[in-house]
């Protein structure tokens, strides 16, 4: 099977000033990209939420959604420590690079500590800024179920049925099925 374009001679002033054309057309990328680079270089990011001290306040929640009506997310915030270091020790790291990040709130954090390796504790969480004019509940208020209603107060405790339950369980409970 012949191929006409490949066997066809090309002109040598076509080859000549496709190369051209291509050299000029890399060097305008280039000066555009490096001129881009500089003026990227030289403007300071600025966020939505200045960074804060080491040291600030900022609530730890384990849970999946924060104590805060609305909140902006900052980003995630990971910290390795070593195993023989303390617990509470990599919890303060964590808070503090969620205080470097503007955040006011960490949360999703794990409850126990990942081990990706033997030697290493590894924790992660989700870094938020609360919105102004609404104030964030205090990190242990989120951990709590929330509290029984009157009607569950009041009621009887009904015991287990099923395999697992005495005999004398099934037999107290009117209405229920009974176990096999």
């Amino acid at each position: 099977m012949e191929r006409p374009l490949l066997k066809r001679p090309v002109p040598r002033d076509a080859a000549v000033s496709a190369s051209a054309r291509a050299g000029g057309l890399l060097a305008a990328t280039g000066i555009a990209l490096a001129l881009h680079g500089c003026a990227a270089a030289s403007t300071v990011p600025s966020g939505k939420y200045p960074r804060r001290g080491p040291g600030c306040e900022i609530a730890l929640y384990h849970t999946a959604v924060p104590g805060a009506a609305l909140w902006d997310d900052l980003g995630i915030a990971e910290v390795a420590c070593h195993v023989n270091g303390s617990i509470s020790q990599c919890l303060q790291r964590l808070k503090a690079e969620g205080c470097s990040m503007g955040g006011d709130m960490i949360y999703n954090v794990p409850r126990e500590p990942m081990r990706p390796q033997d030697q290493v504790l590894v924790f992660r969480g989700q870094v938020a800024h609360s919105r102004p004019g609404n104030p964030h509940k205090d990190s242990e208020e989120a951990d709590l179920p929330p509290p029984a209603s009157k009607e569950e107060s009041n009621a009887p405790v009904v015991p287990l049925t099923g395999r697992a339950a005495p005999p004398a369980a099934d037999a107290a409970v009117e209405g229920s099925p009974k176990a096999p």
